[in-house]
């Protein structure tokens, strides 16, 4: 979504042309692109109105002239209902935008050559009769459907001028302070990570809502790839069962994913949150189940299941309604304990949501068919990515991003031998952390191996210290590996690897976790191997 500036500014003030354009914009332009609705601009002569003012920073500025209702051209002027339209509404969009140019290139040493183009919405046309006069050309023109979906025109008429151009974050706010100086506006990266991450949220709430009445059925599996909101759904639910009055377990398999689940709903009596088994092992009635030394994947896969198993009417309370996230994670038997767990013979709920292709741990797990009597449904648009991080996954199993996602920015790939892979994530940590300003915390390391994990933890890259999951602290970096971290996500992450045959399921979960900076690290032939599919 496009930015409003300010973003609480009443919009019903707005002439109806102007507030239906503004509108339009907000919803249809990514969020690379700030919106200043009703700007004057006064000069010596005679003072002029930018309708709507777009900045962005890759592409430049546009000063937009609304003008609503029927126009005719006829001779090379401009008519509406019979008059001629004087000065004409191009004519009026370029002094318009000609007065702001030199304003801001005298009030600000850092806008020296800003330039603003001019561009005339007429959002009651879907054509123009007549034909166009020598002073506009149709890349100047936003119709009906280009103000539906102005992102292409724009372009067009953007880099259609060689004057203009793109604009660094101090230049941005120069404009913003220039235009709006009751606004405290920063545009530095951290700033638009934030607006980022705000806006996906936004997104994925509104996917995710009309779900959220399928708890009404009995057994339901709701899939989607990486960041299409499955979490969000799940939360929903927890949120609808405890108002229901319902006994509920929340659960998952890894315990870094049941952490963020805890943080994310409310302590309360009738909820149980926590990792399959061991939540499973601290059920109230149980007798204690003894871990051996070096208990590995078999005893975790099977004997927490079995201790229930043999021990079912010891347990005190049953569930009313058990939520799954990450489903792909579980084996199938694991599902008929949760069965067993159950109140009034089984006839509570179990509502899971699933991703097949995250399945990084092969334990079986199948999807419903339509026979199975489980209702089924899909999330299918990207609500966790930006659109150059959603763009670079979809080869790889992602879903397209989100009308209004934001654009952010490209991803970065850094190629070079194994031995030099920890150097060069701490160069980019120190990029994201002191030139990027972005938060230690909301920065995350992957890598494929624990092996490498543990080497970028032990020699400090760039001297940044990072840790585990556990260990972390307010600031600290995390360095994990794909496998911990799956069903959750970060600001900015470092993808690094030494291995060029990294499976595809793991690059696309391990890079699906990044929210707006992705980087990857790793050899050459992997870097060739993802540019190629792209």
């Amino acid at each position: 979504m496009g930015l409003l500036i300010p973003e609480d500014i009443p919009l019903d003030r707005l002439p109806p042309s102007e507030r239906r354009v503004v509108r339009a914009f907000q919803s249809a332009l990514k969020d690379s692109w700030l919106i200043v609705p009703r700007l004057g601009v006064a000069t010596g002569r005679r003072p002029y109105e930018v309708d709507v003012l777009l900045i962005n920073g890759r592409q430049g500025i546009v000063g937009v002239e609304v003008k609503g209702g029927p126009f005719k051209i006829r001779d090379g002027e401009w008519y509406r209902r019979g008059e001629i339209v004087e000065p004409s509404p191009p004519r009026q969009a370029q002094d318009a935008a000609y007065a702001l140019r030199d304003r801001l290139r005298e009030r600000s040493p850092a806008l020296p050559h800003v330039h603003v183009q001019h561009a005339v919405a007429l959002p009651d046309l879907t054509e123009l009769e007549g034909d166009l006069p020598l002073e506009v050309t149709r890349d100047h023109l936003l119709l009906m459907g280009d103000v539906a979906d102005p992102e292409d025109r724009l372009y067009d008429l953007m880099v259609g001028n060689y004057q203009n151009g793109p604009l660094d974050d101090d230049q941005i706010e120069a404009v913003i302070g220039i235009v709006r100086p009751g606004v405290n506006f920063r545009w530095d990266p951290q700033a638009q990570a934030r607006q980022a991450r705000v806006t996906l949220h936004r997104i994925t709430a509104d996917q995710t809502r009309a779900l959220a009445t399928l708890d009404m059925n009995r057994r339901v599996v709701v899939s989607g790839p990486a960041g299409c909101g499955k979490t969000r759904l799940v939360l929903a639910w927890a949120d609808r069962a405890l108002r229901r009055g319902e006994r509920t377990l929340l659960t998952c398999f890894n315990e870094p994913m049941a952490e963020s689940l805890r943080e994310d709903v409310p302590e309360h009596d009738l909820l149980t949150v926590g990792p399959v088994q061991r939540t499973l092992m601290a059920l109230e009635g149980l007798p204690p189940l003894e871990i051996p030394p070096g208990a590995g994947e078999q005893w975790w896969r099977y004997e927490p299941f079995r201790h229930v198993e043999n021990h079912l009417d010891s347990v005190v309370d049953r569930f009313d309604t058990i939520l799954i996230d990450e489903a792909q994670d579980f084996a199938p038997h694991w599902f008929e304990v949760l069965e067993n767990l159950l109140g009034d013979g089984g006839q509570g709920k179990i509502l899971m949501v699933a991703d097949p292709g995250q399945g990084v741990f092969d334990r079986g797990f199948v999807m419903p068919d339509s026979d199975s009597g489980v209702v089924r449904a899909e999330l299918t648009m990207n609500c966790r990515n930006t659109h150059e991080i959603a763009r670079f996954l979809r080869p790889l199993g992602g879903s397209p991003a989100a009308p209004g996602a934001p654009e952010g920015e490209p991803v970065e790939f850094v190629a070079c031998q194994p031995e030099h892979v920890v150097a060069k994530a701490g160069e980019l940590l120190g990029d994201l952390v002191v030139s990027s300003q972005i938060d230690p915390a909301n920065i995350l390391v992957l890598t494929g191996h624990t092996a490498l994990r543990d080497r970028i933890r032990e020699e400090l890259p760039g001297g940044f210290a990072c840790t585990t999951w556990e260990d972390r602290h307010g600031g600290d970096i995390v360095c994990e590996t794909i496998h911990r971290m799956k069903g959750l996500e970060r600001d900015a992450v470092i993808l690094v690897t030494t291995d060029d045959h990294l499976e595809e399921h793991l690059l696309y979960v391990g890079m699906s976790r990044a929210v707006s900076r992705l980087l990857v690290v790793g050899p050459p032939t992997l870097r060739d191997k993802l540019q190629n599919r792209e």
